[in-house]
């Protein structure tokens, strides 16, 4: 393990990149959702693309649970005749897909998760577990040890999330904080904002802390603590950047947030697959990224 210390209709589809052409292309299907975070790794991978000769074929869902989505997305990226395959899994639904990939001999790699025993020819991706850690530490650094916090979910069985808020929980208890399982939030904005008002709402004068595991749950509980009037009030930290929260960091509604190096994934993902077309990938064959925690203090320095 390497590690580095980031016809469809128009409504189903998340980025696009460059047209690309019939036989030098690396498709690459994002999970959908975290529209800022997928749209800094097509940039990482269109860059690694113009290096090596690759156009990127970057199309994904819109949404977390549109998973379904993707194995359309895969039979356009093999009819189109595209090298290798980056794909980040939705669910198992993908595999009869995938199937298809490795029966014809097209190589592919996972990034941001993967679905275990499958014989990719690789994975690109964050250490979430310790990311999780990370944000559990500061917010204990910031509560001082003592208190109690809200652990946000996103959704049950979603291998990203689920390693945060396991990384976070175990952190935050470890360094002497009671933390409160405050439930599901959902993938879609939308829904997780009023899931997390009412959550808020019901643990009310209750917690110190608030930590949400990704950037559609961390938008919509930024977004709840204001309806709910406590935003700068309670130590918020949060995961992914956007404009938005970067904004709170530095207007004191969020506390801290842990960025991933979504650039970064992009661009090792394509040389991944790239090495994988020319069978010369290395022996070690998992790239896994550091998270690192943005404050007021540094997050002026902070390139994604």
């Amino acid at each position: 393990m390497i590690k580095i210390s980031g016809r469809l209709s128009a409504a189903c589809l998340l980025l696009a990149s460059a047209t690309a052409h019939c036989g030098d292309c690396i498709g690459f299907i994002p999970s959908g959702g975290g529209g800022s975070f997928w749209k800094s790794v097509n940039s990482g991978a269109v860059d690694a693309g113009k290096e090596l000769g690759y156009d990127i074929y970057f199309r994904g869902p819109q949404a977390e649970d549109q998973a379904g989505i993707q194995n359309m997305v895969l039979e356009m990226i093999r009819q189109r005749g595209c090298k290798a395959v980056v794909i980040a899994p939705g669910s198992l639904e993908v595999r009869p897909a995938i199937d298809k990939l490795r029966d014809a001999g097209i190589p592919w790699i996972y990034v941001d998760r993967s679905m275990g025993a499958q014989a990719a020819a690789g994975m690109v991706g964050t250490d979430n577990y310790k990311a999780g850690q990370l944000a559990g530490e500061a917010m204990a650094q910031r509560l001082n040890g003592k208190g109690t916090v809200l652990l946000f979910r996103m959704k049950h069985g979603w291998q990203t999330t689920d390693r945060r808020e396991l990384g976070f929980a175990d952190a935050a208890r470890r360094k002497g904080l009671k933390v409160i399982d405050a439930g599901y939030l959902g993938a879609v904005y939308g829904t997780a904002m009023i899931n997390g008002s009412a959550a808020l709402g019901r643990y009310k004068g209750q917690f110190q802390g608030v930590f949400a595991p990704n950037e559609a749950t961390s938008m919509a509980v930024l977004a709840a603590l204001h309806e709910q009037g406590i935003a700068g009030k309670v130590a918020y930290i949060a995961v992914d950047v956007t404009d938005r929260l970067l904004e709170g960091v530095r207007d004191g509604t969020v506390a801290g947030l842990i960025a991933q190096a979504p650039h970064a994934i992009g661009y090792q993902a394509v040389r991944m697959a790239a090495a994988a077309i020319d069978k010369k990938l290395p022996a070690q064959r998992e790239v896994i990224l550091d998270a690192v925690y943005l404050t007021k203090t540094n997050i002026e320095s902070y390139l994604p």
